[in-house]
């Protein structure tokens, strides 16, 4: 349960911040790299602090390790999917990129686990796979409709 509680507080931490990355780039008319780039110069300035105490693990981490950390978390997702992300939120609206966004990478998690990693799926798991490729498309196929109401009760109300 203690996983399933993490998971959770990251889901929160993901939607309220990207709630405020969203309004922040609009904001400041930046462009979704310079966006990136802010977050990316915070992020660090957090991580190096709370990672002070740990940094003696690096010696026994082995240059592998490193690499894939580096290739997989910090160009492909903390540096391409979050350039995404924010052209993405720039172009969209919150609703639906978030929805397209973190119901997909779970789905595109799972294939890359069962096809790279040999695990394998419950009926159940496979069940929750559909689900969430059915939500992703309902919100794809919704959004012109949603976004135009979305529109009409913002000018409503200025």
């Amino acid at each position: 349960m203690q996983a399933e509680f993490y998971a959770v507080l990251t889901a929160l931490c993901w939607a309220v911040g990207s709630l405020m990355e969203k309004t922040g780039v609009r904001l400041g008319n930046l462009t979704p790299v310079m966006g990136t780039a802010v977050r990316a110069f915070f992020s660090l300035l957090l991580l190096t602090v709370l990672s002070r105490p740990y940094w003696g693990e690096l010696r026994g981490a082995g240059p592998r390790s490193l690499v894939l950390i580096a290739a997989g978390g910090g160009f492909l997702a903390g540096g391409l999917g979050i350039v995404f992300l924010y052209t993405g939120l720039k172009h969209g609206t919150l609703s639906s990129v978030m929805t397209i966004a973190f119901c997909l990478a779970p789905v595109m998690g799972v294939l890359l686990g069962v096809l790279v990693l040999r695990e394998k799926l419950s009926p159940l798991q496979m069940a929750g796979i559909v689900l969430c490729i059915a939500g992703a498309v309902i919100t794809v196929l919704s959004r012109d409709t949603a976004a135009s109401k979305g529109a009409e009760a913002f000018t409503s109300v200025q």
